[in-house]
C-alpha cells in the first residue's frame, strides 16, 4: 500500500486553492492509499489561518496522526517519517521538496493551482 506523508502547508490547499487533494490523490494514484501526518504538522496546523479547518478536514478523511519524535526541524521530521514509513511527501514546500529530493523521496505537488502532480 502506498503512503503519503501530508506536510503543513500540503493541507491548507483545499482552502487557498479550493482543490479537492482526495480526489487528487485517487486521480493520480493506480493503487490504493493511506495519508499520514506527523503530529507536528498538526501542531502548525492550529497557529495557521484555516488551519482549524484542515485539522477537521483530516480527521474526516481519516488521515493518520504520526506522534513521531521531532528532528532539528519540522522538514527534517517530514522526511523521517518518509524514509521509515517508504513514503511520499505531499507538499508546496519549496525546501522540503528540495531536502526530500535530495533524501531519495519522491514529492505530490499542486501544479498550476488546479490538480495534483508526482515530481
Amino acid at each position: 500500500m502506498l503512503k503519503v506523508i501530508l506536510d503543513t502547508n500540503f493541507c491548507l490547499i483545499p482552502f487557498q486553492f479550493k482543490v479537492d487533494i482526495f480526489s487528487e490523490f485517487n486521480r493520480i494514484f493506480d493503487e490504493e492509499f493511506r495519508t499520514m501526518i506527523p503530529f507536528v504538522c498538526i501542531e502548525e496546523l492550529r497557529t495557521k489561518k484555516m488551519g482549524i479547518a484542515a485539522i477537521d478536514l483530516m480527521e474526516q478523511r481519516n488521515v493518520i496522526v504520526v506522534d513521531i519524535p521531532k528532528a532539528k526541524t519540522v522538514d527534517d521530521t517530514v522526511i523521517n517519517l518518509a524514509l521509515k514509513e517508504h513514503a511520499l511527501i505531499a507538499t508546496q514546500d519549496a525546501e522540503l521538496k528540495r531536502k526530500a529530493k535530495k533524501a531519495g523521496v519522491h514529492i505530490v505537488t499542486l501544479r498550476k493551482e488546479q490538480h495534483l502532480a508526482l515530481e
